[in-house]
């Protein structure tokens, strides 16, 4: 058996990774020969997890349709014509018995190649707004998996799932966690993720609070690598004789699953961690990309708090009172906690997500098979 994962972005990579593992522990569990997996993209984005994972990766050139104007649009229409060429050739030697696909420009190639070579393809949309490929795909997809409801309007009805978003095993929770109101406990910790690139505005809105939400928090901040070096400066002069400044941890790229269980409100961006969120039960304020920069963002933060898992504040209006303000209102009121922690469960779909995601593609590639 050989599957296929495609997908571009870190948002993307890391819920085909997720559904990988679980392949495996599937294929295992059914007493089936362990398939070969391969990921075709144009970048691998994180050899380490594919090594771990036993994936195999293949570099497939891929251009990126803008919505604004580039030069780079032009010149990436040749790339993609190269992609498509080499995305057969690869496709054609592999022949696997499924294609899963998370959408993204880079997989537009390797989809289209199925296509042709008529191979099952599956695909996954993790935003309210379905993708262009992910949208295209969805007419002809053997399999359609949304993460929110909102998306499902995009893909015929047929062969449609809300599965919510494949999320690794290490960052899911264990199984009988349950979070409780921090209460009595001395000093709460808010844990900010503005992805693994970082945020400027993100972190900028979090310093103009910083001074006052260290009198009474602790804060772990995920600044992003690109940014590490320039908040670290910017954190340490402004911190410089604040008695609090020790309260305050900052890096440029953390392992949450280490925070997920000592933090006790999220300051974020609206990407895939939101479900990573709601499955910890994590009350969350959520500061999405303008949509001048990110059509689903918006979309995304407020599907998500719409069922009372947290608040969206506009990176636009957010200020030091607005943000002290919304901090409060979660952390110092226990049954607005409580309700939260509550809604959070409208999202537990997530916690087997990848597992049901798993078992249909091994259905799919063995019906392939037959």
């Amino acid at each position: 058996m050989k599957i296929v994962l495609t997908g571009a972005g870190g948002g993307h990579f890391y819920p085909l990774v997720a559904v990988a593992d679980r392949i495996r522990k599937e294929v295992f569990l059914q007493k089936i020969v362990s398939p070969e997996i391969y990921f075709l993209s144009d970048a691998p984005y994180d050899e380490r997890e594919l090594f771990n994972s036993q994936i195999k990766f293949i570099q497939i050139p891929a251009g990126k349709l803008r919505l604004y104007p580039s030069l780079k649009t032009f010149t990436d229409i040749f790339k993609t014509a190269y992609g498509l060429f080499v995305a057969f050739r690869e496709m054609y030697k592999l022949y696997p018995d499924v294609v899963f696909a998370k959408g993204g420009y880079s997989s537009f190639p390797v989809v289209f190649a199925a296509r042709l070579l008529s191979i099952p393809v599956f695909i996954h949309e993790s935003d309210t707004v379905a993708g262009r490929t992910t949208k295209w795909a969805g007419k002809f997809a053997a399999r359609v998996a949304v993460s929110y409801g909102e998306a499902a309007k995009f893909f015929p009805m047929k062969n449609l799932a809300l599965t919510g978003q494949p999320i690794r095993t290490r960052l899911l929770p264990p199984i009988d966690f349950e979070r409780k109101y921090p209460e009595g406990k001395e000093r709460k910790v808010i844990l900010v993720l503005g992805g693994s690139q970082g945020s400027q505005r993100l972190n900028d809105a979090v310093f103009t609070a910083l001074p006052e939400i260290l009198e009474k928090y602790d804060v772990v901040h995920q600044v992003g690598t690109n940014n590490f070096e320039d908040v670290k400066k910017l954190s340490e002069s402004l911190l410089r004789n604040n008695p609090n400044k020790d309260r305050y941890f900052a890096d440029g790229f953390i392992d949450v699953a280490l925070f997920y269980p000592k933090a006790d409100l999220v300051i974020t961006r609206a990407g895939s961690v939101l479900f990573e969120l709601a499955i910890w039960q994590l009350p969350s304020i959520v500061v999405p990309i303008p949509e001048t920069i990110s059509r689903d963002q918006r979309s995304n933060a407020y599907a998500y708090t719409e069922k009372g898992t947290g608040v969206v504040l506009e990176e636009n209006n957010i200020s030091k009172s607005v943000l002290m303000s919304q901090i409060k209102h979660f952390l110092e009121d226990k049954k607005v906690y409580e309700e939260t922690i509550k809604a959070c469960h409208k999202f537990d779909d997530s916690k087997s997500a990848a597992t049901t995601i798993a078992r249909e593609i091994i259905s799919v590639a063995l019906s392939h098979n037959d």
